[in-house]
């Protein structure tokens, strides 16, 4: 799998919130933030549903893996997708950053790839999931 997806319990901006706290608690920074719902408005004209793309970095992890190759600076930011589906749900989904550096051969890329990993999974495993239901 190339993300961990999560629907948590919060609004859409309780969710943004959420995220950048969790995000910041794990050395990590949101670079950029690009609101899909307008950009789609804006551009083409058509409506869409509230989508934000957090661009995060962790500035030690890109120093290492830039240190083992200068060209691995094409895969930044780490993106974080906080999305509102049409039953009200919200969701986060983040890219695997393992998923992602694997393309970089190189041991030590993977070592540094595989902690970028357990740093994004810390962050999806700081919010705060919907409780699972059992059915009546």
């Amino acid at each position: 799998m190339y993300h961990f997806s999560k629907v948590i319990e919060a609004t859409f901006e309780q969710a943004i919130a959420q995220v950048t706290t969790a995000l910041k608690a794990e050395g990590f920074g949101v670079l950029t933030e690009i609101d899909a719902q307008a950009a789609f408005k804006k551009k083409l004209d058509v409506d869409f549903r509230r989508y934000t793309i957090l661009g995060a970095c962790h500035p030690l992890i890109a120093y290492r893996m830039l240190q083992i190759d200068d060209k691995a600076g094409v895969l930044y930011p780490c993106n974080v997708v906080v999305q509102a589906h049409d039953d009200g749900r919200v969701e986060v989904s983040a890219i695997d950053p393992l998923a992602m550096f694997l393309m970089v051969h190189n041991p030590e890329a993977k070592a540094i790839a595989l902690e970028a990993s357990e740093k994004m999974q810390a962050v999806m495993d700081r919010l705060a999931a919907v409780p699972i239901t059992a059915p009546v």
